[in-house]
């Protein structure tokens, strides 16, 4: 038995992801971002920072002087930790990208489990388009050089709809935190019942209802154009077109859609947002975004972008789409193996794996037994060797 929303991984499972974290550690690399690696357990308070409760909701224990930890509830928060205690002084921009599994109590309502693993790039002190275009971009280029044929980016940004709020004209304290909260959480019915407490105008609500249902399409843009009323949001528009643009000339034109209703989970984002889709897979891939606010909390004023691939949900859109990984082929079983260590080392040291067994095991092929003075070999194709030594290295390749 083990814990609710824990899993067990198997060895042709294991292979599979190994592969996929191999071809993410290859992109991110060629884009310049340099591997950390966060502890699994950080000071409670770190987490709470954000003031967050998807982040605040984790595993929590004490250590010997009675300091409250918490397992990590998410990856971007403990790289933004990292860098504003051991980078503070060096040049910006500053690049990193972590492979690692974060915690978080399990949800099945929200298909959440209580461990998962996330592959993903933070771009910490450049504040442009361009940044959020080569996140962007980057995503893109991860997915397909992991092999995945048929997936799609949704772009918005937290600048948009917050912008829209800021038109409401909400007076008492507390009432855009709570309609902030409300869109973060989808729930529209409490949306329309602070506006309606807020006496909002029926105008301003319908625009903000109205931008929530928009994407898809380019015409969707206009929509949202059209529903610009300030300068903070033609501007926030303006600027997610920048992104689409740029990541359209790196090649990606076709994977890039908008969607206006996009609101992400995590309260720290603050500009343009983006979650990655394929078929079969109920749940985004991937997502990320803007947070220029998250470094403040460490006393370190610096924007950030970035995005993290849930490696597993990765997995099961490349077995949709089937184009999982190949793994490797299956050891040589040698069956006496135990016996015969000068044999065994023979093999391994010409690249051949090799699980050495008793003499009476007899596993499917591809096996190698000893029948009296003479071997055999049986491989998985059907092929039958039978004789001496130096006929199963002939067999096997071995010079």
């Amino acid at each position: 038995m083990i814990p609710e929303g824990m899993h067990d991984v198997l060895p042709d499972e294991a292979a599979e992801l190994h592969a996929i974290d191999v071809a993410l550690r290859a992109r991110f690399s060629a884009y310049g971002y340099g591997e950390v690696r966060t502890p699994a357990l950080e000071f409670a308070e770190t987490l709470e920072l954000p003031d967050d409760d998807t982040l605040s909701a984790g595993y929590r224990l004490f250590d010997d002087r009675g300091r409250e930890l918490m397992l990590r509830t998410d990856m971007t928060v403990p790289v933004v930790r990292l860098a504003a205690a051991r980078y503070r002084d060096k040049p910006l921009p500053l690049r990193f990208f972590y492979v690692g599994a974060s915690y978080r109590p399990w949800a099945p309502q929200r298909s959440q489990d209580g461990e998962f693993l996330q592959a993903g790039v933070e771009l910490l002190g450049a504040p442009s388009a361009e940044a959020d275009a080569e996140c962007v971009t980057l995503l893109c280029d991860a997915l397909e050089a992991c092999g995945l044929p048929d997936y799609h980016v949704t772009l918005n940004t937290m600048a948009f709809p917050t912008a829209l709020v800021d038109t409401l004209g909400l007076v008492e304290d507390g009432d855009r935190e709570s309609l902030l909260e409300a869109l973060a959480d989808r729930d529209y019915p409490l949306l329309e019942s602070i506006a309606a407490n807020a006496a909002v105008a029926d105008e301003a609500l319908k625009a903000l209802q109205a931008a929530l249902t928009l994407g898809g399409t380019r015409d969707s843009l206009a929509q949202a154009r059209k529903l610009a009323t300030t300068p903070a949001m033609v501007a926030a528009i303006d600027r997610l077109v920048k992104v689409r643009d740029l990541v359209a000339d790196a090649g990606y034109e076709r994977a890039v859609t908008f969607d206006f209703g996009l609101y992400q989970d995590l309260s720290y984002y603050t500009g343009v947002i983006f979650e990655a889709w394929a078929p079969g897979v109920g749940l985004p891939i991937a997502s990320g975004g803007r947070y220029d606010g998250l470094a403040a909390h460490f006393d370190w004023e610096v924007p950030g972008v970035g995005f993290a691939i849930a490696v597993e949900r990765l997995r099961d859109a490349l077995d949709e789409a089937g184009r999982l990984p190949a793994v490797a082929s299956p050891a040589l079983a040698f069956a006496g193996g135990l016996d015969e260590p000068e044999r065994v080392a023979e093999l391994r040291r010409a690249g051949i794996a090799v699980a050495a067994l008793p003499g009476d095991a007899l596993p499917p092929a591809p096996l190698l037994r000893r029948v009296g003075g003479r071997y055999v070999l049986e491989l998985s194709d059907g092929a039958r060797t039978e004789g001496p030594w130096r006929d199963i290295r002939r067999a096997l390749g071995i010079a």
